[in-house]
């Protein structure tokens, strides 16, 4: 026989899962359903009284169920960044691995676990931009945390991107953690948001993109995922608003390119629109990092002039009707569109 208190936490958990049942946000070892998607998890957050952030993330790749590519950065307070790719088929029970990355799912949709323990580049000044010295050493490196969500996930793909059975939600989340490096142990706290996603990753014709999300101490956020237009297609995509607990669907009236690569300190606007509700957001990157990805591997820095992509995660701040939030800001774009400022 259930009692009130059962009834009101199974009634609290449906609301952090959304519209997917539980198992939804479990990985998926060993098999990918179908068989061309591939699955991805993420943790991206940011702690301002630390000035300490991370970003740790897998994607599967394709032709396996297992191999997962690893992508991790740790941004430190004294505005250093680790930073360290990989390739791996550890996954097991509910977590997703790669080579030393693990994201293990607690319990579903409300509570996950992220490690990393290994040798990364600890890049600084100008190496952030310009990518690290030949042959530097690579220093040792642990992270670990556990993160909390805090409201509903956001159905990113929604009506516009791709159909079911492909999925892509994110989900904010309060972050409790470590990171050890050099002799230094730093704790951090602070918001952050997750993501899950199976989808084909259709990428021809990529162009550049930006996956924003804010949330701040009131409770409320917003979030963003835009593609920029191809040879073959418009701009795409859309945002949230979360206000009172209630995510509304809102259209992205203005949202930042990536056109430069600076480590931070650019000052941005973010202009959403939903039913009822009308933000105009204030950004300044606080620290930016980059990450070239090329066919002899992911080389660090913007390298601009190329072929192919630069990749820039960024912890940001934002203030919305005076109040300040904090959050993860990642932007992409063909390495032909991005300068380095003299």
């Amino acid at each position: 026989m259930s009692t009130s208190t059962d009834d009101a936490a199974d009634d609290a958990a449906d609301d952090l899962a959304g519209p997917w049942p539980p198992e939804t946000d479990l990985p998926q070892v060993g098999y990918q359903d179908p068989p061309d998607h591939l699955e991805a998890y993420w943790l991206y957050g940011y702690d301002p009284a630390a000035r300490v952030g991370h970003y740790l993330y897998l994607a599967g790749e394709k032709g396996d169920g297992d191999p997962r590519r690893e992508s991790l950065f740790l941004l430190l307070p004294d505005g250093s960044v680790l930073a360290q790719g990989g390739s791996g088929g550890n996954s097991h029970g509910r977590t997703a691995a790669g080579d030393r990355l693990q994201l293990e799912c607690l319990e579903p949709f409300r509570r996950w676990r992220g490690r990393y323990a290994g040798p990364v580049h600890r890049l600084a000044g100008h190496e952030i931009v310009a990518g690290p010295k030949p042959g530097s050493d690579l220093v040792d490196a642990a992270v670990q945390l556990e993160v909390e969500q805090v409201a509903a996930p956001w159905n990113t793909e929604g009506d516009w991107g791709e159909l079911p059975p492909s999925l892509r939600y994110h989900q904010f989340y309060r972050a409790a953690g470590t990171v050890e490096v050099g002799g230094e142990s730093y704790s951090f706290a602070g918001p952050g948001f997750r993501s899950h996603s199976r989808r084909t990753r259709d990428q021809s014709g990529f162009t550049g993109h930006a996956i924003i999300n804010g949330l701040f101490p009131s409770g409320r956020g917003f979030g963003l995922l835009r593609y920029r237009a191809t040879m073959s297609r418009p701009e795409r995509g859309r945002g949230f608003l979360y206000v009172d607990g209630v995510l509304h669907d809102a259209d992205v009236v203005r949202f930042p390119y990536l056109s430069q690569a600076v480590n931070g300190g650019e000052q941005l606007t973010i202009e959403l629109r939903a039913a009822g509700h009308h933000a105009v957001i204030a950004v300044e990157t606080l620290a930016s990092t980059f990450v070239t990805p090329s066919p002899e591997g992911r080389r660090y820095g913007a390298h601009p002039g190329g072929p192919g992509t630069v990749i820039s995660p960024s912890f940001a701040r934002y203030t919305w009707d005076g109040e300040t939030g904090y959050g993860g800001l990642e932007r992409s774009a063909l390495r032909t569109a991005v300068t380095v400022p003299c």
